[in-house]
């Protein structure tokens, strides 16, 4: 529910907003895992704003494990033309989750792009790279991952 009220507010100061069910890939350890994800970004070009992604991961569900990614980001458009538009982004990560008698979570930054190309007014598509250093939580060191994208945007 606060996830909720805080993307209502963060994208109603946004004069328009994009919003996209994204299907992709992200790989950690030399290994790849389905991502699928709800993102809430500005729509339009020369205007900054808040990008925020929720997603998880079918192959953790599989294997009876929960777990959800949080990217909560800076974003500035930039035009590429009169359709396209360039989201580069900035901003902190979470990663948490549970499953099989145990539970945990991470923290760190990401900084990536998104590319919006509208085919009309209010529908369009986009694509996204991610990357992801994770720098705190219950394991030592820095995990590094990065995410690619894909997904239909519905803008309002």
């Amino acid at each position: 529910m606060h996830l909720a009220v805080m993307l209502l507010l963060v994208t109603a100061q946004t004069p328009q907003t994009a919003y996209s069910m994204e299907f992709g890939a992200i790989t950690a350890f030399d290994d790849a895992a389905i991502q699928i994800g709800f993102r809430a970004t500005p729509a339009v070009a020369n205007k900054s704003g808040a990008d925020i992604l929720l997603a998880t991961f079918p192959d953790a569900v599989i294997h009876g494990v929960m777990l959800f990614l949080l990217d909560v980001d800076a974003t500035y458009g930039a035009p590429l033309g009169e359709q396209v538009t360039l989201f580069p982004r900035f901003g902190g990560t979470v990663l948490a989750g549970g499953g099989n008698g145990g539970s945990g979570g991470a923290y760190g930054y990401n900084f990536g792009v998104g590319v919006l190309g509208r085919a009309s007014p209010t529908l369009g598509m986009r694509i996204d790279y991610t990357h992801h250093r994770l720098v705190g939580g219950s394991g030592s060191g820095t995990l590094p991952f990065s995410s690619i994208t894909i997904g239909i945007v519905w803008m309002h």
